[in-house]
Parts: structure tokens; sequence; C-alpha cells
């Protein structure tokens, strides 16, 4: 029996960084059913959780700021 290692995830997650733009990682706590609305609403458009979040953001912080 042959064992192969691991695939290491830091070497992915690194590459991948590397082409992103220039971000930053955001972990919020948010209930359980907002959660499953959130990725439910994702899937039937089709478009990445992540997208749907910064559209929120975004529209928010527009909405609420005073400049």
């Amino acid at each position: 029996m042959v064992l192969k290692a691991k695939k290491n995830r830091r070497n992915r997650t690194e590459r991948d960084e590397a082409t992103k733009p220039n971000t930053k990682r955001l972990n919020a706590e948010i209930p359980r059913s907002l959660h499953s609305k959130l990725k439910t609403f994702a899937a039937q458009k089709k478009i990445k959780m992540t997208d749907v979040v910064l559209e929120a953001i975004t529209e928010y912080l527009s909405k609420n700021s005073n400049e």
C-alpha cells in the first residue's frame, strides 16, 4: 500500500491570495437562519455569497454615510 501525503491547503491558499486584488478577510458570526437564506439566495442567483455580502455592505455604507 502506498501512502500519499495530503495536499497542503496553505499552498493553495497562498496561491489564491496572490491572484486576488488587494483584499482583507472579514469573519463575522451571523445567525444560522440568515446564513441559510444568504446561501440559498446566492445559489439561486448563481453568484458567490461574498458578492452578495459585498454589495449589501457597499449599499448600506452609501445610504448611511455622512460623506
